[in-house]
């Protein structure tokens, strides 16, 4: 396994020029984490290094890291930290940490991959792949929202219209929206097949609802027009869990009702989480679709397609591993994977 870490290190020159350097950090770095995450959260990589005397990395250099030839990261220096060993720990982020800046817009018949790509050039991202959804919103208006949060919800509203699951994400330094189906991972995650460990939990606790209320603020009357959807047998077993949210103005009282009836259809299960200690694969990153099979939890005695949502890779001394978290184990049902 061959890793390759390199910093692209911008400082200042005499007469207000800058100088651009390439330092290689290959042979120093002790331990590098990258961690993915399926939804509203920039990749991350972390990684130490031995250092004495001044800082190496400055805040803001580009860093990118990369396995036997694979890119696996592309992002920038965000946060330094030293101890009195000398030990610098150093976190870079990719391309979605700028897109937590707050800002306004108004998307009229636009698909995601056209409010993402108008996003990416305001704030001067590089994008690569971006789908085509099917999907075009009449109308999206939105006011001092942080920009991530604005085409995470218009994804979410395109997995509801569309029935697909689609993944946005950083590509090793480019933006990028895909169908599920196209981080398709064929090697067998589980007993005899590079499991390690894991832990299995069942919750009603962070994520589930039996009572879904929409409203909408009706400019006519001046009042709040709610919708509501909910279950009566899962609430006589668990007590009313309500999920309360307001939506788009410009949805018609149809499209609200039939996202009520989506979102009660997800949330309202017990919201089944495991957590895998394996090996390392290097194309698995969130969104990853695996077939997963642990022989000793019922619900994953034969082999399912199931949907990561979060991956850690370490890589230690030429060793690598992986943590990947998994939730709610029907969330593939009625979508279209294959």
């Amino acid at each position: 396994m061959r890793m390759t870490l390199r910093a692209q290190i911008v400082r200042d020159a005499p007469g207000g020029a800058t100088k651009t350097t390439i330092v290689d950090l290959s042979d120093v770095a002790k331990k590098v984490e990258i961690t993915t995450h399926r939804m509203d959260t920039p990749g991350k990589m972390t990684f130490t290094c031995l250092e004495s005397g001044s800082i190496v990395v400055p805040e803001g250099s580009l860093v990118e890291f990369a396995v036997d030839g694979k890119k696996m990261f592309k992002g920038y220096v965000f946060i330094i930290e030293r101890n009195r060993d000398g030990e610098t720990s150093y976190t870079a982020y990719d391309q979605l940490r700028y897109l937590k800046a707050n800002a306004s817009y108004v998307f009229e018949h636009m698909s995601l991959s056209h409010i993402i790509q108008r996003i990416a050039a305001d704030f001067s991202l590089s994008v690569g792949n971006l789908a085509d959804t099917g999907y075009v919103f009449p109308c999206l208006i939105k006011e001092d929202v942080g920009c991530l949060d604005i085409i995470f919800e218009a994804l979410v509203q395109t997995i509801i219209q569309t029935g697909k699951i689609f993944l946005f994400y950083d590509d090793a330094g480019l933006l990028t929206l895909v169908e599920a189906k196209e981080l398709f991972v064929r090697t067998l995650i589980g007993d005899g097949s590079l499991v390690t460990d894991y832990t299995y939990k069942r919750d009603i606790d962070s994520d589930t609802y039996n009572r879904i209320k929409l409203v909408k603020k009706n400019e006519q009357t001046g009042r709040t027009d709610a919708f509501i959807h909910e279950d009566s047998r899962t609430i006589k077993k668990w007590g009313v869990l309500q999920y309360y949210g307001q939506v788009d103005e410009n949805l018609n009282e149809a499209q609200i009702d039939e996202m009520c009836k989506m979102y009660l259809q997800y949330y309202n299960r017990v919201l089944q989480t495991i957590t895998l200690e394996a090996l390392g694969v290097l194309e698995m990153r969130a969104g990853s679709i695996v077939p997963v099979r642990i022989g000793t939890i019922e619900e994953l005695s034969v082999s399912r397609l199931l949907l990561a949502e979060k991956v850690t890779h370490s890589f230690e001394a030429d060793v690598h591993t992986m943590s990947i978290e998994i939730k709610s184990f029907e969330q593939l049902g009625g979508m279209k994977i294959v």
